[in-house]
Order: structure tokens, then sequence, then C-alpha cells
């Protein structure tokens, strides 16, 4: 195994701003989760790891679900990150994906300290 390293707590506040998305929403806003190599370690990463992020929408009109994706891509692409990052919409993947994954949900807003 790759030694671990800290995910830089910009980058975390950076992801935890996307919980605005969330609460603009209420209860059942955007949920985003960790996954892949970072999960199990969160807030560390093995050294060189890509960040894989996975999101899920609430049912909404298509109008509001393109804008909510347009978002998080501006978000995802502003992260202050040399780490490449993997954005998947978790309600385009299988249950077997979701299974084996090891998801967690990412939490936001997170602990900087």
């Amino acid at each position: 195994m790759r030694p671990l390293s800290p995910v830089a707590p910009r980058v975390r506040r950076s992801l935890a701003s996307l919980a605005s998305l969330a609460g603009r929403l209420g209860p059942d806003g955007v949920r985003f989760y960790r996954f892949g190599s970072a999960a199990p370690h969160w807030p560390l990463a093995p050294a060189g790891a890509d960040l894989d992020i996975g999101s899920e929408l609430p049912a909404a009109s298509p109008e509001i679900q393109l804008g909510l994706r347009h978002e998080i891509l501006k978000g995802i692409e502003a992260l202050p990150t040399v780490r490449p990052v993997d954005l998947v919409d978790f309600a385009t993947v299988t249950p077997d994906f979701l299974r084996h994954s090891g998801a967690r949900l990412l939490p936001l807003p997170d602990d900087y300290a």
C-alpha cells in the first residue's frame, strides 16, 4: 500500500462548499459520496491517488437537474488540487458498482483541523 498523505484542507473546504447545493434543496438535496482508494482513509489518501467523488441528485425537473450538474462540475473543476478527480453520477451506476465501490457519504461540511 502506498503511504497516506492528507487531503489538503483547502480541497476539503472546496468540497464542503458544494454542500450549499444540498442546503438550497432541503433534506432531499444533492448528496456527495467519496469512494475508491481514499474513502476508507479520509481525510487521508494514498500518495498520488485520485479523488473519487459520487453525486446523487434529488428528483427534480430536467432543467433543475441540468443546472445542478453544471454547478457540481464547476465546483469539481475548481478544486485546488493536482490530484485527478473522478466524478460519478450515482444515478447511472449499477447496484453491483454501488456494493463494491466502498462508497461513504462525504461529510459536508468537513472537519478541517
